[in-house]
């Protein structure tokens, strides 16, 4: 090796020991330098989820957790205080309740409680039965279905918080029948939930008086509550009277619940009302053989009242002129002659 090559093997013997003496003594700077940003946002972040879950378990605690489910997860309770025919599709209110989820989505949430061991449900609704049965409906005509908007509910895991948070939600829409609302009461009742009706009335803030009538709706015989039709139709305040009228001659009164029935088209509410009422205290047969008028309201007055006997319907006319009574009798007289004519000569 001659004295240049000598040299510069030197030269990067000198490079190479100085690198090598450098090198350890930079590197846990540099790596402190870079861990320490990352070191805090680790620890930011950590902070971030743990107040994530904290904020989580409050709101599961208070009901407060908003979900998307499979509408085929959650079953109704055995509380439910709706009619089945409210959630059928030739119910005109349910038709109206899906066609504005179709057309605007779910905008109010129901409320469910988490399920155990009761697959294929793992949620059970609080309240809400009629927005879950209208995304049920609906689920069919997406191919990525219908999710239920609910809150989760941990603290419904008492029937008695269920029962009364199903109740105040639907007083405060007001759009619950007061048979619905008298059955509802009863299955309380029924499954010892409350021991009597006082202990009812209370934990609902009504008078006993009220709960009552409303249970009598409920306690009406199959055969009147099919006289109406609609059984939502039936005020609360017409219970005490029809238990009344069944108390006085209960057979009279079935006999006449089955013939209105019988009706097409049903008679109106208040008709049927008055008929069972007058069975019931006997005076359904009584003089000519006349029923109950039935009243026509247009306006805000009753032009026409209809009543019928042997032989013989009775329009009594209120409020109109003479021309239009003259007129009304000569086009009345046509249809009557065009309808029998149909009727007994089949043309």
């Amino acid at each position: 090796m001659n004295s240049k090559a000598k040299e510069r093997r030197a030269i990067l013997d000198q490079t190479l020991s100085a690198r090598a003496s450098v090198v350890p003594a930079e590197r846990p700077a540099v790596a402190a330098r870079q861990l320490g940003p990352i070191a805090e946002q680790a620890n930011i972040y950590a902070e971030h989820v743990a107040t994530r879950a904290k904020l989580y378990d409050a709101a599961k605690a208070e009901g407060r957790l908003l979900l998307e489910i499979d509408p085929k997860k959650i079953r109704a309770t055995e509380f439910c205080n709706r009619l089945e025919r409210s959630m059928l599709a030739d119910d005109p209110k349910f038709v109206e309740l899906v066609n504005s989820i179709r057309a605007r989505g779910q905008m109010m949430p129901i409320r469910v409680r988490p399920l155990k061991n009761a697959l294929p449900f793992e949620f059970e609704i609080v309240f809400g039965h009629r927005r879950h049965a209208a995304c049920l409906a609906l689920e069919a005509e997406s191919p990525d279905g219908c999710k239920v908007l609910a809150i989760l509910d941990t603290n419904a895991a008492d029937a008695r918080d269920l029962v009364l948070k199903m109740y105040y939600e639907n007083e405060d829409r007001h759009d619950i029948s007061a048979y619905e609302k008298g059955r509802m009461f009863a299955s309380w009742l029924e499954s010892g939930l409350y021991d009597s009706q006082r202990e009812l009335a209370a934990a609902v803030g009504f008078g006993e008086a009220a709960t009552a009538k409303y249970l009598a709706v409920a306690a009406l015989p199959p055969q009147v509550l099919t006289a109406f039709g609609d059984v939502r139709t039936i005020p609360m305040s017409w219970g005490p009277t029809l238990s009344q009228a069944l108390k006085n001659n209960q057979s009279a009164v079935l006999r006449a619940a089955e013939r209105l029935a019988q009706r097409k088209p049903p008679a109106a509410p208040e008709a049927v009302l008055r008929t069972l009422v007058a069975a019931g205290s006997g005076k359904a047969s009584a003089g000519r053989g006349t029923s109950r008028e039935e009243s026509v309201r247009i306006g805000g007055r009753i032009p026409l009242k209809v009543g019928s006997g042997r032989n013989r319907i009775v329009l009594k006319l209120q409020h109109i002129d003479e021309a239009t009574q003259k007129l009304m009798r000569e086009e009345l007289k046509d249809w009557a002659e065009a309808w029998l004519r149909r009727k007994l000569e089949g043309t």
